[in-house]
């Protein structure tokens, strides 16, 4: 009987662990390999750095900040042990008797309501398995934290656990969580922040101490308890932490440096890389932004909006403005100013606004000329005209804006002085498509106007087009590419970003050098004077449209290319009198002192087919004792002028017609 009953048993017994094997294996299968951990990277925040080194800002759906566990402080180790999993470091990844009350509980109430998990076993359902919690589940977690324990050292699943687990608030991990309940790194916590961040793995929605402190007291004090009983914090340091403050309110978000060249940077990232690993992939995006030169433009552009607005009270449309930098040997941005406040207004107006150049436009009429054999003393004449306007019946009979005439004067006058009736007539001697040519060569991609008005820059462009086209002027001819970014590298630390492409050359080194002369010119003699006790060499041209609509200063020194555009969103007047120089010039100065910090500009090199001449600036003849308004101008070899100047002296302007003048002969008209 007895026999029998023991071969009933062992037979029961073996149909049992048949079955039990039978299922385990059918459980089993098509569990993910924890191997992956070694190759895991969890979504991680995307962190954005200046030049020097900085941090301007971080992408992340998710906040995640991995640290390995030496970098962690030992008491955070113990919090999270203490109240989690005291046994960690005994145990095969199951805790066999706390799995047997959890059972007990489960069956007597119906479903799974006890956890009973390890470490171990966290970690595993939250990187491999869903939430749902039934017994195939829970079996499946078994079965992984098993093959985890296996393959894994206790110190590399402790790592992986403390940078996965979600603390509540958006924060992954503990170096995240450090940072959003206490705004320090995680190394700085205290035993009390430890014993904080410990409590709230189980439900951080219900111990989170921003919406239920005193639950949130609870459960810290009660890891606190844990840790004196186990011998891992002494009791009285256990008590002075149960009676330290929870923290009242999160720290405010870290502000974003440079949002408007963050913002150019994030829309670049996306369109190249994808949004999941831009804002998952914990990439490292190193750019070429100078913090010193970006603050010195935001304060800039602020104060010289603010005094334009004082000068014009009570208009309900903002005044705003945009400034950017550039290097003009790569193109690599160094400032970039979209507007005067991001948090009202993203809209960037440094690359999104397409607006009116004005006078600013100039430079490229005079740079056909140059490539189409006139040099800066060749004359044209300010005067009274009429040209073919928009309709065949109605000339146009454009002004220059002081209502005066100066007569004849020489190309680098009439662009220092900023003359529109000049500026229409060369473009009419050089041809709109060679003037067109001209501006599509150097970068610019909107309408250019129609008819002879182009030449006053009636068409529309980005203020990164034109102070990279200045750009080109500065740097003898080679057009850089604008770059905000210099490099990326993803996880496994390759370089995700390519180079941008070199510099390319659009216009001949020494026309290049002529037309930066004449630019210097608009400085030292013209509407730019404001510029010219400056220490160093610079050039630029000033712009203003119709009604002071737009002000624009966009010059450069051997080494940067700086634009400032000011005027309102809905296109309305700035207010009388607005001018670039008045209203733009003011911030160009300020943030072309702060880029010559950075990097001082030596003068400009002289290409070997240059030569200067001392000219009189109204004939364009070589000077001589009789002219009293001279310069020493810039010109290709052999194209030198070489007759003497004769006239006799005189003070200057020789020649100023008052506007509007009787109506001219029709005959007369198109001839001037």
């Amino acid at each position: 009987m007895i026999r029998a009953l023991a071969g009933l048993f062992a037979v029961a017994g073996g149909l049992a662990a048949g079955f039990g094997g039978g299922a385990l294996w059918v459980l089993s299968q098509g569990l993910p390999q924890v191997s992956r951990l070694e190759t895991f990277r969890p979504p991680s925040s995307t962190r954005v750095y200046a030049a020097d080194g900085s941090l301007l800002a971080e992408f992340a759906v998710q906040r995640r900040t991995p640290v390995p566990l030496e970098d962690m402080p030992p008491h955070l180790i113990r919090a999270f042990l203490a109240i989690e999993d005291h046994r960690f470091f005994e145990h095969i990844g199951l805790n066999l008797g706390r799995i047997a009350k959890a059972l007990l509980v489960d069956l007597l109430e119906g479903r799974i309501v006890e956890g009973g998990s390890t470490i171990t076993q966290q970690l595993a359902k939250v990187l491999f398995l869903t939430p749902e919690r039934t017994l195939r589940r829970k079996i499946r977690e078994a079965i992984l934290a098993l093959e985890i324990e296996r393959q894994y050292t206790k110190q590399e699943i402790l790592e992986f656990y403390l940078n996965q687990i979600y603390l509540g608030n958006g924060a992954y991990g503990v170096a995240a969580a450090a940072d959003v309940y206490f705004g320090k790194p995680v190394a700085d916590l205290t035993l009390a922040e430890a014993a904080l961040l410990a409590a709230l793995p189980k439900a951080p929605a219900r111990y989170d101490p921003f919406r239920n402190p005193e639950r949130a007291r609870q459960r810290r004090n009660l890891v606190l308890r844990r840790m004196a009983e186990l011998g891992w914090a002494a009791p009285e340091d256990a008590r002075e932490a149960s009676a330290a403050p929870l923290p009242d309110r999160a720290p405010p978000a870290p502000r974003i440096e440079a949002p408007y060249f963050v913002e150019t940077v994030r829309r670049q990232l996306l369109e190249r890389l994808g949004l999941d690993l831009v804002y998952e992939g914990g990439l490292r995006v190193y750019t070429t932004l100078d913090p010193a030169i970006q603050r010195a433009a935001e304060e800039a552009l602020s104060r010289g909006l603010e005094s334009v607005e004082k000068r014009h009270p009570g208009r309900p449309s903002p005044v705003q403005g945009a400034v950017l930098v550039l290097d003009v040997r790569s193109g690599a941005v160094r400032a970039h100013v979209g507007g005067r406040n991001w948090s009202e207004s993203p809209f960037d107006r440094a690359v999104q606004a397409v607006r009116q150049p004005g006078s600013a436009f100039k430079p490229f009429v005079y740079l056909a000329a140059l490539e189409a054999g006139y040099t800066q003393a060749s004359t044209v004449l300010d005067a009274p005209g009429a040209f073919p306007g928009a309709r065949p019946d109605r000339p146009w009979e454009p002004s220059n804006y002081d209502g005066t005439f100066l007569g004849q004067m020489t190309f680098r006058m009439a662009l220092a002085k900023s003359r529109n009736l000049p500026a229409v007539r060369v473009l009419m001697r050089v041809g709109r498509a060679r003037v067109e040519a001209v501006a599509r060569r150097l970068g610019l991609a909107g309408p250019l106007g129609q008819g002879p008005a182009e030449a006053l820059g009636v068409g529309g462009v980005r203020l990164v087009e034109l102070v990279r086209a200045y750009a080109a002027f500065a740097s003898g001819g080679l057009l850089p590419e604008a770059h905000w970014i210099r490099a990326v590298y993803g996880a496994d630390g390759r370089n995700l970003w390519s180079a941008p492409p070199a510099p390319r050359r659009v216009i001949d080194p020494a026309t290049a050098y002529v037309l930066t002369d004449m630019l210097r010119a608009v400085v030292q003699e013209g509407t730019g004077r404001a510029a010219r006790d400056l220490p160093f060499a610079v050039a630029g041209k000033t712009g203003t449209t119709d009604d002071s609509r737009d002000a624009w200063f966009v010059g450069c020194t051997s080494r940067s290319a700086v634009g400032v555009w000011v005027g309102r969103d809905d296109n309305t007047p700035i207010g009388p009198r607005e001018t670039g120089a008045r209203a733009a010039l003011p911030v160009w100065i300020e943030v072309v002192r702060a880029a010559a910090r950075a990097d001082p500009p030596p003068p400009w090199p002289v290409p070997p087919a240059v030569r200067f001449v001392e000219i009189d600036v109204l004939s364009g003849r070589r000077a001589t004792p009789a002219c009293e308004h001279t310069a020493h101008a810039a010109f290709i070899r052999g194209t030198e002028p070489r007759s003497p100047c004769e006239r006799e002296r005189f003070t200057w302007p020789h020649l100023v017609y008052r506007y509007p003048l009787a109506p001219l002969p029709e005959e007369r008209r198109w001839r001037l």
